[in-house]
């Protein structure tokens, strides 16, 4: 029986748009795009990331419908597939397909959850991943193929065990920031510091194998220490992209997380879409 208002779904729906948009701003990141540059992306550009939100925003939409109309799961998982086949026929690219899966599932297991609380939300997701992957076809796709390659556990791991990283890790340590710092800013920097130590990124995998992934953890941390210091974080990132689009690393699991996070902190009213336009300008460069 859910027990979700039909306004409560709509503001978490409009909130994960939100949060993958505030992700794609938030500049500078290592080997990701952003509004200085398209990191380890040559075919990418933050137009066409915007584009793709776009296919998030209807995907959520439809599911919306199908959740209030009390259609079956198979039914929405459906959706899901279609709305990435869309993105990729359209934009020729898989841009947010791993973001409409977490964004999707999210919004689902709230619609089943007996009430808001956390818990409650987390063990419907955990219940829904599960039956999600037990059913799942066996496409090689390239998060499949590096899983199964390096014996990660990747999405896979993180959702039936109702985003960790997310509401463990990274939630946690944003809370924190932003008491310590009282910047939505920095707290976003260490948001994304505790992700790149956590999530376990086949995108990363898939490009640089077990030492490009262990590179990021290393970096994480240190972008970490240099956040709770003080210090010139923003240096330090400039150049760990660089370093990044040299050796063709790129984090695109920890970009989806940071928007699943900014995305519940938005539907909780943690963060307001004021405070979060506020993130540091950054002089437009040349695409690579």
């Amino acid at each position: 029986m859910n027990c979700s208002a039909p306004s409560t779904l709509e503001t978490l729906a409009t909130s994960l748009v939100s949060g993958a948009r505030l992700e794609l701003h938030l500049t500078p990141k290592p080997g990701l795009v952003d509004r200085a540059d398209c990191g380890s992306h040559p075919d990418l550009s933050i137009e066409i990331m915007e584009r793709s939100i776009g296919y998030v925003s209807g995907y959520l939409d439809e599911t919306l419908v199908s959740l209030a109309a009390g259609q079956s799961f198979a039914h929405q998982k459906a959706i899901g597939v279609r709305a990435e086949q869309r993105l990729l026929a359209d934009l020729g690219t898989n841009t947010h397909k791993g973001f409409i899966f977490l964004s999707g599932m999210l919004l689902i297991a709230r619609w089943h959850a007996a009430s808001a609380d956390e818990r409650a939300i987390r063990s419907a997701l955990c219940a829904l991943c599960d039956e999600f992957f037990r059913t799942a076809d066996e496409r090689s796709t390239n998060g499949r193929l590096a899983r199964t390659k390096y014996q990660a556990g990747g999405i896979v791991v993180e959702s039936v065990n109702g985003f960790p990283s997310v509401f463990d890790q990274g939630l946690p340590v944003f809370r924190r920031a932003m008491q310590q710092h009282g910047c939505f800013e920095a707290a976003s920097f260490a948001l994304l510091a505790r992700l790149m130590q956590t999530v376990d990124d086949t995108t990363t995998l898939h490009r640089a194998g077990p030492d490009g992934l262990a590179r990021v953890k290393r970096d994480g941390l240190a972008l970490e220490q240099i956040v709770a210091e003080g210090g010139d974080h923003l240096a330090f990132l400039r150049e760990l992209n660089r370093c990044y689009v040299q050796a063709n690393i790129t984090i695109g699991g920890v970009a989806d997380m940071i928007g699943i996070a900014y995305g519940v902190l938005l539907a909780s009213g943690e963060i307001s879409s004021q405070l979060a336009t506020a993130l540091p300008a950054q002089p437009p460069t040349t695409k690579r």
